[in-house]
């Protein structure tokens, strides 16, 4: 099976930006271990004001979130994955868009051949495809980038569909 590194294109220098997110999430809320404080909380945020907002199907700044029709398309590959709505609220036009946070399965899948920085940082990211199992979409648990990783039948039923401003690049698998 094959895989890839879902992104934002970053070529869209207009695509909308969420301001104060971690004013009210907390970085270790995006795990399955705390569903219960994410339904819990009210997720609203305001826009970065530019003279242009491009709204994006994916949005992988500060947080990955989902348009509607994209989270759509994952439940049905991934119908159990938790998912809380997100408002995006563009004070200046007065528009509110409904996108939404999934939290992902960490996966232990990170082959012995991928390599790093000094730092720690990724430098050349190579998973292992029978650790995967059955996950559609997921997190690369041992690495601190937030890469999210789809398999390739999800791969294939994004490109099919006119979503917008999202880019895959293929991972290495041994």
């Amino acid at each position: 099976m094959n895989y890839f590194i879902m992104t934002q294109d970053e070529r869209i220098a207009q695509a909308v930006v969420p301001t104060g997110v971690f004013d009210v999430i907390r970085p270790e809320w995006l795990t399955p271990d705390y569903q219960e404080e994410l339904e819990e909380a009210i997720l609203q945020f305001d826009i970065k004001p530019k003279r242009e907002n491009v709204y994006l199907d994916f949005l992988d700044r500060p947080i990955p979130l989902y348009s509607d029709r994209l989270k759509e398309l994952i439940h049905k590959f991934a119908p159990r994955l938790f998912a809380k709505s997100v408002v995006l609220a563009d004070q200046e036009r007065v528009r509110q868009d409904v996108y939404w946070l999934l939290v992902l399965p960490r996966v232990a899948c990170l082959s012995e051949q991928s390599e790093f920085h000094p730092n720690g940082a990724l430098k050349r990211l190579v998973i292992e495809g029978a650790n995967v199992k059955r996950h559609t979409i997921f997190q690369v648990e041992g690495i601190r980038e937030p890469h999210i990783i789809i398999d390739l039948r999800l791969a294939e039923a994004l490109l099919r569909r006119d979503f917008f401003g999202i880019r895959l690049k293929k991972v290495e698998h041994v």
